[in-house]
């Protein structure tokens, strides 16, 4: 096996013979020529999959196109598990700009599936001589909220499998339709082990189908791609400048893969974590029929209405959180500073006059009247279920805005659940939750209303 290819040797001898007669350092401002770039690609003699690049020229910086990706390091090892003919190009650059060497042609004849012999590459792919193909995660699989969790920057793999990674915000896409349009639940991305490894991706708002190149590096859990990039919203895509390299991965099961990208955007440095679902798991999969636990709060009609009429406030220090199936609050917000802190959410002080004057009525008959923050009143009537700790509203409907993209609402069937009673040190109800239930997975959406 010949190590060093002789028309690299070509070059490598010409750049010494020119280079013989003129300084090692270029002139400040000139642009190196061509044929003073110094370089070698070497075969190891023990695995011929394993291409050494090394970049040999002074005062310069290197930098790789190669059939994984690019690099820009003065040594690097690719190693192609298949055989073929692949296209190496070397390029460095000075202080006055860059100049690329011609592209060199590699035939590798060769196969090494250790490179790919891995449980990732084959969750990720379906194994050698497969592809498998991928979609957002749009919260319908029991798996994620929604395509889009926002995480601590620095946040790796071995923190999310731990559990201890710092999640910011796990938004569902149903009460957050902003973060993608619904027409991305067609997009599809393929991860291919048919001779190479190939991705290819059908974005369909982007407007775009891609053909490339991955990389899968299974020791620090990264994911590398050539010519195509991940599955995302086109809204995002200005927020952040790097959708190929090494992009962190925090899940890759058989059914879920979740990959990060750094937000780089006046916004701050933050980890946008696309999450996917495999076509095959999304096709077959029947959610759970996860029946809604019932409460003993005690007389509903009687804690909503206390003796005739009752006035219930919007809380201005925590109007809202979510909840999951049996009423436990997913926030650890006890004040208006806790929601600021969080930072994902939009409310602050500011939004307080938005709902500072919002309230819901309820009469012991059944009558129900929703006040505005600007005092306009509409009314209507209610249906208290008992044994579903339901309310059933019938010609209005409690909604205020509170602040940007967060309103309290109710569900399709214009219902709440009453989720959580509070009471104060004379037994006396002083604050309830209402919920308005997730359409997709079993959580609530929560309001949290007191009393003055």
């Amino acid at each position: 096996m010949k190590n060093i290819y002789k028309s690299i040797l070509a070059i490598l001898s010409m750049g010494l013979l020119f280079t013989a007669c003129s300084p090692d350092n270029p002139q400040l401002g000139s642009i190196l020529a061509k044929d003073q770039l110094k370089f070698s690609i070497t075969q190891n003699p023990d695995d011929p999959n394993m291409v050494i690049l090394e970049s040999l020229t002074p005062n310069a910086s290197p930098f790789w196109t190669t059939p994984l990706g690019r690099s820009t390091h003065v040594r690097d090892t690719v190693r192609i598990a298949f055989p073929g003919t692949y296209t190496f190009t070397y390029g460095a650059l000075s202080n006055g700009g860059a100049t690329q060497a011609d592209p060199f042609e590699l035939t590798i004849t060769t196969t090494n599936l250790s490179y790919v012999d891995d449980p990732l590459w084959t969750n990720l792919t379906g194994g050698v001589g497969n592809e498998k193909v991928w979609r957002l995660d749009y919260g319908m699989y029991g798996l994620n909220a929604g395509p889009l969790t926002y995480c601590a920057p620095l946040t790796t793999w071995t923190q999310w499998q731990a559990g201890t990674a710092e999640v910011g915000w796990a938004p569902s896409w149903n009460d957050n339709q902003w973060i993608i349009e619904e027409a991305d639940k067609e997009s599809r991305m393929t991860f291919s082990l048919k001779g190479g490894a190939y991705m290819k991706t059908h974005k369909v708002t982007e407007g775009v189908n891609e053909s490339g190149t991955f990389f899968l590096d299974v020791n620090n859990h990264t994911l590398t791609t050539t010519d195509a990039t991940i599955l995302r919203s086109k809204n995002f895509i200005a927020n952040a400048t790097n959708w190929n390299k090494n992009l962190v991965i925090l899940s890759l099961t058989e059914n879920q893969l979740m990959v990060g990208v750094r937000r780089t955007n006046s916004e701050g440095d933050y980890l946008y974590v696309w999450n996917f679902v495999s076509d095959e798991y999304a096709e077959k999969y029947v959610p759970e029929d996860v029946e809604d636990p019932n409460f003993n709060f005690g007389n509903q009609s009687e804690i909503l209405a206390v003796n005739t009429t009752k006035t219930w406030y919007l809380d201005t220090e925590v109007p809202f959180n979510w909840a999951d199936i049996n009423g436990k609050l997913l926030n650890e917000w006890n004040s208006r500073a806790d929601i600021i802190s969080a930072g994902w959410t939009g409310y602050d002080d500011s939004s307080v006059a938005n709902i500072d004057g919002c309230s819901i009525t309820f009469t012991q008959d059944g009558k129900v009247t929703v006040r505005q923050d600007n005092g306009t009143e509409t009314s209507g009537t209610c249906k208290n279920t008992q044994s579903t700790n339901t309310i059933t509203f019938k010609d209005v409907t409690p909604s205020f805005l509170i602040a940007g993209w967060i309103s309290v609402a109710t569900t399709d069937e214009n219902q709440w659940k009453i989720v959580k009673v509070e009471h104060n040190v004379l037994g006396n109800v002083s604050g309830i939750w209402f919920g308005k239930r997730d359409p997709a997975k079993p959580e609530y959406m929560v309001f949290h209303f007191i009393s003055k």
